[in-house]
């Protein structure tokens, strides 16, 4: 059989594949998408519980780590360690907002602004020499190729840069499934934490011109230049500053402090009650389907009771639920 006869059936066959990839859900990532039979809740929480959390946090110190910057040069790359020093995180003065939804609570917090950091580069090295005509060609007398001439040019002022960055505030945004499980276990995992710096800008306004001595070509370039250095600073502090943040928001990749401090709330009812779809699996209700959004929960009215008489509502209630019904 030829192949061009061979390629008719083959086509369609291959369209349809594609379209059935396309269309494939993408892979779960908690408990509360993996597990077969859970039951989806729409979380009822007191938002005084983070506020009071965030005023304990106060003001915190963040000193992100170290990271290298490599600058692509004439015949070499130059590569310097950045430091952004210490920034402080303004928790206690932060803005919060709560959204339940069902089968999910999402967090977002705002640290408010401005921020300024200084960024010094350090520990200069030379790397990624290239072997093409002029970078290979060693000049008499000195036995420097161009690579270690340009590298000797950019090192001191590489060494000495002194940056600025600054932006207007943080956003953090942490989201966490709400399943009950068909064990009778109300659950809460964290399925994303972000955190995004709002219009971060870079200040340089430094230069380094190098140009090749003679006996080697006349070719000169600024890796300083803002329009050469500053997105590649960017692109590098930016993110970094960014993890460095979640990390204190993420201790764990299961564990979002924003969502963690609703944990208990999310799942009970005045301290010690089961949620009502806990209760429902607990007296063997089918839980096979997803529930409406839950607006009869009771911790939404103990909220606003005193707590001696919330003490003795909850405790009639559950007398109330403990009693059987008459023959």
């Amino acid at each position: 059989m030829s192949r061009t006869s061979m390629t008719g059936p083959i086509r369609p066959a291959l369209a349809v594949l594609v379209v059935l990839l396309a269309a494939s859900p993408a892979a779960p990532t908690t408990v509360c998408d993996t597990t077969p039979g859970r039951v989806l809740f729409t979380p009822t929480v007191d938002p005084s519980a983070l506020n009071g959390f965030l005023a304990f946090l106060g003001n915190q110190t963040i000193t992100p780590p170290t990271a290298p910057l490599v600058i692509p040069g004439l015949c070499t790359d130059h590569q310097i360690a950045i430091n952004t020093g210490v920034s402080h995180l303004p928790f206690g003065s932060s803005t919060f907002m709560v959204t339940p939804s069902l089968g999910q609570i999402r967090v977002d917090l705002n640290l408010p602004g401005p921020y300024n950091i200084g960024i010094d580069g350090s520990n200069y090295q030379q790397v990624h020499c290239s072997n093409s005509f002029p970078c290979n060609v060693t000049i008499p007398y000195i036995n420097e190729n161009g690579c270690d001439i340009e590298s000797n040019i950019v090192r001191p002022v590489l060494g000495l840069l002194h940056a600025g960055a600054s932006w207007d505030d943080i956003k953090a945004t942490q989201i966490a499934d709400t399943c009950v499980l068909p064990n009778c276990t109300a659950v809460n995992p964290l399925e994303s934490s972000s955190v995004n710096l709002t219009n971060f800008q870079l200040h340089t306004g430094i230069s380094c011109e190098v140009c090749l001595p003679a006996p080697l070509p006349h070719l000169c370039l600024d890796p300083c230049l803002g329009s050469v250095i500053d997105p590649l600073i960017t692109n590098l502090v930016e993110p970094t500053i960014e993890n460095a943040i979640n990390g204190i928001l993420r201790p764990k990749p299961d564990e979002g402090l924003l969502i963690d401090v609703f944990a208990w709330d999310i799942t009970h009812d005045f301290f010690c009650l089961d949620i009502p779809e806990v209760t429902a699996c607990k007296n063997r209700n089918p839980v096979a389907a997803a529930v409406g959004p839950r607006d009869h929960g009771v911790n939404a009215l103990f909220y606003s009771l005193p707590m001696g008489v919330a003490g003795v509502l909850a405790f009639r209630l559950r007398r109330r639920s403990a009693r059987k019904p008459p023959a």
